[in-house]
């Protein structure tokens, strides 16, 4: 059986799609009068299913495919999807076709197809001259490539550091016996997340953990650094050719926020909405410092998971290296896949099926007994692949059309490894990341632009509302079972977990606000001349939570500046959208009739209504920030994971 995934097959199947989208195309375009729904919406729809899966495959394989050659293939289409994205939208044919469309005759999903994509298409500088029309194109070919480039530098440079085995100190059994000195009598601690996050968590040595995050911040540089610098200035060119102030305008325009500057408001609006309880975290962290070194004056970034769990242990006698025996990943991924077809009405049933790498898991997937999809999971680290977790598509769904297939890209402890144990945290992002998954599922329409909301601001939302059943007292001990004796987690423990939850959640909530700030003032202006080191040092004194490790050049390895540019607020946007559902339906007590009722109305619309209409026709009311300012104020289930 020949192999789906080869560089040769990927490269035809890529090739013939890219083409047949482009017959579809002219065939939208050209369509005699009338134009309708049947001669101009449906072969544009197909066109765009085409380019669609050349995207959503190619941009997946890019990031995960263990050959170099396929990877290199996969960025290479993933260029000419691209392209050809863009050339669609800059058809001018074609967008006088559209306009010829009666809106009036078509049914409420075609008309909002039809108003997306001609607005997608005035972005694209459909409306300019010839000219510019083509200078657009090209900024728009140099920005994926240059975005290729950032992500891939990031992706293949992983960094280590030889310690001494002392300074393995406070760190768990597991990962002590995991980690064992070379010959040279040192230990190796890579910057990949199974090593990288509990060293930060646990590690006693304040100098060890600054030099690991150091090392990991230091990650794509220098070459990260110019292709940042060009990445801002092919943005901003490209935004004002189209007639933006700045990439950030331009950015945000289509997004819930609507403007940068009403998103610098909501940055501001939910920084001061935390600041007391930050102020008031930051005292008890420092307080657990000087326990180690009675003359620390400062908290570093590096110290923030660690004073979390010190203060965890102090005043709600819970160590969360304790949790971890009952948190093997398989246990882990069992209770997970069990806990979503619960709530969301699924079913997911193991295949054998090709896969790019012998360790990728393959589910068939059935909603309320009907046939749905499929998903798989790569979930462990190796060389060559995403370091990051996220969701990807590997075929969209369209309903009549082709059924979803979504994949999770995660790097956790890998049970061929060893006993592959997470920390709860660990737990709670790969909830997090399954929630993606499931809205990728489910989400459906005829209309591919529809498939997905169109606001990214909206798309955490869901996940981080489920969130909160990763600490649900009957929930954990579904998902925590010991990895040698098969109990299930103690009450007492997940009492412990339950109580200790709050801790730090607005000192993370800064952490984020920072990054948006960054990602934000990156685009807000002419990038000419900008030192982006010295930009970010320059945010810290009134965003960032504590100090930032000297030498460091976080935006190299930043990858969310590739994907989200100027948006990263919405992390936080998200959470309060997440912090008003969470309100609305507690996992205590929800029913299935609610929690179907959520799946329905909020996740199965996919884009085909505004984001803010799919939540005022959940909520039965608009959306707001109030929940989430009780939340900061008064205490509540901590949503955001330590970075």
């Amino acid at each position: 059986m020949s192999d789906p995934y080869s560089a040769d097959a990927l490269a035809l199947r890529s090739a013939r799609r890219i083409e047949r989208a482009g017959e579809l195309r002219v065939a939208a375009g050209q369509a005699p009068r009338p134009r309708t729904e049947a001669n101009v919406l449906s072969p544009l729809n197909g066109a765009l299913i085409e380019l669609r899966n050349v995207r959503d495959e190619c941009e997946l394989l890019a990031e995960v495919h263990p050959a170099a050659d396929v990877r290199s293939i996969a960025e290479r289409f993933a260029r000419e999807v691209a392209s050809a994205e863009t050339e669609l939208h800059q058809d001018r044919g074609l967008y006088e076709a559209l306009g010829d469309v009666d809106a009036d005759a078509l049914d409420p999903l075609a008309r909002r197809t039809l108003e997306l994509t001609r607005r997608d298409m005035r972005r694209a500088g459909v409306e300019l001259d010839e000219a510019r029309v083509e200078q657009a194109h090209t900024l728009r070919d140099q920005i994926v490539a240059l975005e290729q480039t950032f992500s891939r530098n990031i992706r293949d440079d992983v960094r280590y550091v030889e310690l001494d085995p002392v300074e393995l100190t406070g760190l768990p059994d597991d990962y002590v016996a995991a980690h064992p000195p070379a010959s040279s009598g040192r230990v190796r601690i890579s910057t990949n997340y199974p090593d990288y996050f509990p060293f930060l968590a646990f590690a006693r040595s304040a100098s060890a953990r600054k030099q690991l995050m150091t090392l990991a911040q230091q990650r794509a540089t220098p070459e990260n650094l110019e292709v940042l610098k060009a990445l801002l200035d092919r943005r901003h060119e490209l935004a004002t050719l189209l007639g933006y102030a700045s990439w950030a305008d331009y950015a945000t325009e289509d997004k819930m926020v609507g403007t940068a500057r009403a998103a610098w408001e909501f940055i501001d609006r939910a920084y001061e909405a935390a600041a007391d309880s930050a102020r008031t975290e930051l005292e008890e962290f420092l307080a657990i410092l000087r326990r180690d070194d009675p003359m620390a004056a400062e908290i570093g970034l590096w110290d923030l998971a660690y004073c979390a769990e010190r203060l965890k242990a102090e005043r709600f006698a819970f160590d969360s290296r304790e949790l971890r025996p009952y948190f093997a990943y398989r246990s882990v991924r069992d209770g997970i896949i069990d806990l979503a077809a619960g709530l969301f009405s699924l079913t997911f049933s193991p295949v054998e099926a090709p896969a790019w790498h012998r360790a990728v898991e393959t589910f068939d997937v059935t909603l309320d007994g009907a046939p749905l999809g499929r998903i798989s999971l790569d979930m462990h680290p190796r060389e060559g692949k995403r370091k990051h977790n996220s969701c990807f598509d590997l075929q969209t769904g369209v309903a009549g059309v082709q059924t979803p297939h979504a994949v999770l890209v995660c790097n956790f402890p890998d049970p061929a490894d060893g006993p592959a144990l997470m920390q709860h945290s660990e737990v709670v992002t790969f909830f997090h990341e399954f929630g993606h998954l499931v809205h990728h599922l489910v989400a459906m329409s005829e209309w591919v632009r529809l498939a997905r909301v169109d606001e990214r601001d909206f798309i955490e939302a869901p996940s981080q509302f489920l969130e909160e059943w990763t600490y649900d007292a009957h929930v954990l001990p579904r998902l925590g079972r010991h990895v040698d004796t098969g109990d299930p987690l103690p009450a007492a423990q997940v009492e412990q977990l339950r109580a200790a939850r709050d801790v730090g959640r607005a000192v993370s909530v800064h952490r984020q606000l920072f990054l948006a700030a960054i990602s934000l003032r990156y685009h807000d202006r002419d990038p000419a001349g900008l030192d982006t080191t010295a930009l970010l040092f320059s945010l810290a004194p009134r965003y960032s939570p504590c100090a930032l490790p000297e030498g460091s050049h976080y935006e190299a390895s930043f990858g969310h500046l590739a994907g989200y540019s100027a948006t990263y607020y919405t992390y936080t946007w998200s959470l309060a959208i997440a912090k008003d559902l969470a309100g609305a339906i507690d996992p205590a007590s929800v029913d299935r009739h609610e929690i179907r009722r959520y799946r329905d109305l909020v996740l199965r619309p996919g884009g085909s209504k505004p984001a803010a209409e799919l939540l005022r026709e959940f909520l039965g009311r608009p959306s707001g920030f109030d929940a989430f300012a009780r939340w900061l104020s008064a205490g509540a289930p901590s949503l955001v994971n330590l970075r």
